[in-house]
């Protein structure tokens, strides 16, 4: 049946159809998160060269590359996770997105740090102080979307093969059963053969 399939956890496969799985979701969710990693990390290579004057405690932490390689994978999984539900695949995709989501709230806090300790003007900068300070602020406020958007996306997708590989009380299941084995020593039982069609219809004499 189409929009059928199997997702085998253990010794048991549990059988998803297509409303618990949504076909093409977690693949535009996973672009969505690989995106926002190579944001990270090249918006996080140009805020590294702007820390002579903007305090960045995103750039500090490291969070533009560990954050932006943990969003690469976990879109990477998920969308593998799609393609093909194995138990590996959905365990892995689940973890990496836990993980994410845990860069994504401390890049959540990182910007709005950022942005407090930058936001105010300093009569002792210049002109070209000012605009290095206006384009950190205008990178840490469009990080800081992408960065919601990620975290909101990571928690969706681990939420989703949580509940997705739980096995409640209205999933079907289907019984693996084992191979049989048949003895080869014992000679199959020769069944007697009907009468044919002449001997049936053949007169008496």
């Amino acid at each position: 049946m189409q929009g059928m399939g199997t997702l085998r956890l253990g010794s048991r496969a549990v059988m998803y159809t297509a409303e618990t799985l949504p076909k093409g979701k977690n693949r535009v969710m996973g672009t969505i998160q690989i995106m926002t990693g190579f944001m990270h990390i090249g918006f996080g290579i140009v805020l590294t060269t702007l820390t002579n004057v903007y305090t960045s405690v995103f750039v500090i932490g490291e969070i533009p590359f560990l954050g932006g390689v943990s969003f690469i994978i976990s879109g990477c999984l998920s969308i593998g996770a799609e393609k093909s539900p194995t138990e590996c695949a959905v365990k892995g995709s689940q973890a990496m997105n836990v993980i994410s989501a845990i860069f994504a709230l401390l890049g959540i806090v990182a910007f709005i740090v950022d942005l407090n300790l930058n936001g105010l003007y300093r009569s002792g900068f210049d002109y070209y102080s000012y605009l290095v300070l206006l384009a950190g602020n205008g990178i840490s406020i469009v990080l800081l979307i992408f960065t919601i958007l990620e975290f909101c996306i990571a928690v969706a997708t681990a939420n989703f093969w949580c509940r997705a590989t739980r096995l409640s009380s209205n999933e079907a299941m289907l019984i693996v059963p084992s191979a049989t084995r048949a003895d080869l020593a014992v000679p199959p039982a020769e069944l007697p053969q009907p009468p044919s069609y002449t001997e049936l219809v053949a007169p008496e004499v």
